[in-house]
């Protein structure tokens, strides 16, 4: 009988590759594969019209899928390379939306690096993506290293004249079939001439999501090409169309101690990274309504903190919370609410037009809007509902969106006290998935967060325990 022991090693293994296993891109992404070609458009789309909007251009985005590809293009300025350089470290998240409290289309930080990893895991041999911006070209390609579990990415860049931003995905031949290209599933079309493996559900669900946009974005130029169809082809209601950007200063009525002590972690880390100094002064002034110098200075003095720097705001290695919220409120008592109209209004005509051109009868088209300020935050409700006909389909369309980004899925899953959804409250009102009709809702609110990553519900708080009930004045 063997006496021999076995004395068990502690392996450290990276964790780097979670981004790039199937679960854990369902985790960030909060959809299967087979719906990750919208995901890719959501996230593309978002990021372009963001970059368009923060540089004042009316948004002109190109959308081409076919059996092996979805690329997007963009006439923004270009995706900064200091952006994707911070994209491709996994060990870190990079974003400029994470940590402020704003009306912003995204706020998780990790949209590039899905992107990353999408086509990795749908073709670990051919699968690439392709960013042409600022000059150059980016052909990334991503492989695990089977010891180390971490990733490695090829960045095989060359120069490019190509004006703004162009993501493409791009994947081979399926394995089993050499023939067969598409890799999320396929359903075969009904018509004469037509081959296996056209995706019809998916362009089905691209088109609504498209639409979408189009719905959300009275300034957005928008073409998409589907395997040789035109699948959307609208033109701007108003290219001078304005909406909060991101680079306006957020208001200090829209934060909570939480969301308060997350920025002011994030500036003080920043500053021990870059060997810099910020004071209090200026960190104050970087908010809505308090950039004089009579505002920082009431705001210093009723706290005491004149001439000091963030790190008078630490203690312990940690955050001095009771200082904290003595500045909160000084900034929140020496700031003004913003109207809800400043956040941005998609309007009635816009809505009409483009559910007239989504097949609704002029004459039966319902707009309603709700914009009001609670307890220091500013939301806006738009709804727009239209009648088919009684030939159309006996099928309803749904289009939900916040902050200009359309959803893939409907994010109202609950309102109130009471916890009805969106479906909930359109079936009282007579409008249950079976009735030809198209309902739109957008919100456009500061403090919108999610109920996962993926983003795909969301949830409003009043004082971080209390949901809002945003539809009872336009039911």
């Amino acid at each position: 009988m063997s006496t021999a022991t076995l004395k068990r090693e502690t392996f450290v293994t990276s964790r780097e590759m979670d981004f790039f296993s199937e679960k854990e891109l369902i985790t960030q992404t909060g959809h299967d594969p087979e719906e990750w070609p919208l995901v890719f458009l959501k996230e593309t789309l978002d990021n372009a019209l963001d970059a368009c909007d923060e540089s004042g251009t009316a948004p002109s985005i190109e959308v081409i899928a076919d059996e092996q590809s979805i690329t997007v293009r963009d006439n923004g300025p270009g995706l900064p390379k200091s952006t994707l350089q911070a994209a491709l470290d996994f060990t870190v998240r990079a974003s400029n939306r994470e940590a402020y409290v704003a009306p912003d289309r995204g706020a998780q930080g990790n949209a590039i690096k899905t992107l990353l990893a999408m086509p990795f895991i749908i073709d670990e041999k051919a699968g690439k993506l392709i960013i042409t911006a600022s000059g150059a070209r980016h052909e990334l390609v991503c492989r695990a290293d089977p010891i180390t579990q971490r990733p490695v990415i090829h960045d095989d860049s060359t120069d490019s004249v190509e004006a703004g931003t162009t993501v493409r995905i791009e994947w081979g031949p399926m394995a089993e079939d050499e023939d067969v290209m598409w890799p999320f599933g396929s359903d075969d079309d009904p018509r004469e001439g037509t081959r296996p493996g056209w995706p019809m559900a998916l362009r089905d669900c691209a088109l609504r999501l498209l639409r979408g946009f189009s719905l959300f974005n009275p300034h957005l130029r928008l073409r998409a090409d589907w395997f040789g169809d035109t699948l959307v082809d609208v033109q701007p209601t108003n290219t001078e169309w304005k909406k909060w950007k991101p680079s306006q200063p957020t208001n200090a009525r829209w934060y909570e101690a939480r969301h308060f002590e997350r920025l002011i972690a994030a500036y003080v880390s920043l500053d021990r990274q870059q060997d810099t100094s910020r004071t209090v002064a200026e960190f104050v002034a970087e908010f809505d309504g308090l950039s004089s110098s009579r505002k920082r200075k009431a705001v210093c003095d009723a706290v005491g903190l004149s001439r000091q720097t963030l790190e008078a705001l630490t203690v312990d290695d940690g955050l001095n919370s009771d200082v904290i919220a003595q500045l909160l409120a000084a900034m929140k008592e020496q700031s003004k609410d913003v109207k809800p109209a400043r956040l941005g209004v998609i309007g009635k005509d816009h809505f009409k037009q483009r559910l007239c051109e989504f097949g609704c009868d002029e004459e039966q088209i319902e707009y309603r809007k709700l914009a009001r300020v609670d307890d220091g935050l500013p939301f806006v409700v738009e709804t727009a509902f239209g009648w088919l006909g009684d030939d159309a389909p006996e099928m309803r369309h749904l289009f939900t969106g916040a902050n200009w980004s359309a959803a893939i899925r409907n994010p109202f899953r609950s309102f109130g006290a009471t916890g009805a959804g969106l479906d909930s409250q359109l079936s009282e009102l007579s409008i249950g998935p079976r009735e030809p009709v198209i309902f739109a809702m957008h919100l456009a609110h500061p403090r919108i967060e999610y109920t996962d990553r993926g983003k795909s519900a969301i949830t409003i708080e009043s004082d971080g325990s209390e949901s809002k009930d945003m539809t009872e004045d336009w039911k």
